[in-house]
């Protein structure tokens, strides 16, 4: 069974970071990883998702490649799809970046409380553990506000229920909705949790983001070693896919197995493993 190096995750984040230049994002992005309060408040929180609860990690593991995938996101689509926040003159792809960091990187604290209305807990508690840094990188406060409305509303957003306003928070549901391979599972599987929900994440070996066209920017790859995989992306990434509000920049291709599996037979392939 696969599992997550973290360390790794941390090292593509930096890479794509320096990558693009950005000078912001990197003194948010490690803060985020090195910030005692934070790290605590994340295990907590997955404490209570995972051990209470036993759902699929939403820890530190899970965080850290959420990050990387907004930031590939983001690097995919410059071109193609324009940010909120420089689309109204507030800012750069810099300010961008850490908004989607910082939203992908906190988007789940709110399990320190429940389950049950996270995403707006989530976005509440933005506030407590950013607040000191973003003074300190933002003076204007105007922008500093703004860069906080930004996160919070990424993070209340990425409930697949809550349509996303920005692109921004359609990135970091997106990026959110892509962690379904078999590492997401193994905290609740090791647990002795057996059910269509880990199953499936297990059949899933690899996603990948891609470049695509111009009509649609982004290509996302879910290759599966069986038909179970189908679930995971009907049930848990295309409902996030559908409050993006980014659906119609996005092409999904399925393979098991190597074979492409259309969109149109997941609905039937994956209702046997529930009968």
């Amino acid at each position: 069974m696969q599992t997550v190096d973290r360390k790794k995750v941390a090292e593509d984040v930096l890479a794509l970071i320096e990558q693009q230049g950005y000078k912001k994002a990197k003194d948010m992005w490690n803060f985020l990883f090195t910030d005692p309060e934070i790290e605590g408040t994340i295990k907590a929180a997955n404490r209570l998702a995972v051990k209470y609860l036993n759902y699929t990690d939403h820890g530190l593991d899970h965080v850290a490649i959420v990050s990387r995938n907004v930031l590939e996101i983001l690097a995919i689509t410059k071109d193609e799809i324009i940010p909120a926040f420089i689309r109204q003159d507030l800012g750069d792809s810099d300010d961008v970046a850490v908004i989607c960091l910082a939203a992908s990187y906190l988007h789940d604290v709110g399990h320190i409380i429940h389950r049950e209305y996270h995403e707006l807990t989530s976005s509440y508690m933005i506030k407590d553990l950013l607040y000191d840094k973003l003074k300190k990188m933002y003076s204007d406060v105007d922008k500093r506000i703004e860069i906080l409305s930004h996160i919070q509303h990424a993070v209340l957003s990425h409930d697949d229920e809550i349509k996303c306003l920005t692109p921004e928070a359609g990135f970091v549901t997106i990026a959110d909705g892509l962690d379904i391979c078999e590492g997401r599972s193994r905290k609740p599987y090791d647990l002795g949790k057996v059910d269509i929900h880990s199953i499936s994440a297990l059949s899933i070996s690899k996603i990948e983001i891609r470049k695509g066209t111009k009509k649609k920017p982004l290509r996302i790859n879910v290759y599966m070693m069986s038909e179970a995989g189908v679930f995971q992306v009907e049930e848990v990434f295309l409902p996030k896919l559908r409050t993006s509000g980014l659906a119609e920049e996005v092409e999904i291709n399925t393979l098991v197995n190597g074979k492409p599996l259309a969109l149109s037979q997941v609905l039937r392939m994956y209702k046997k493993f529930e009968d």
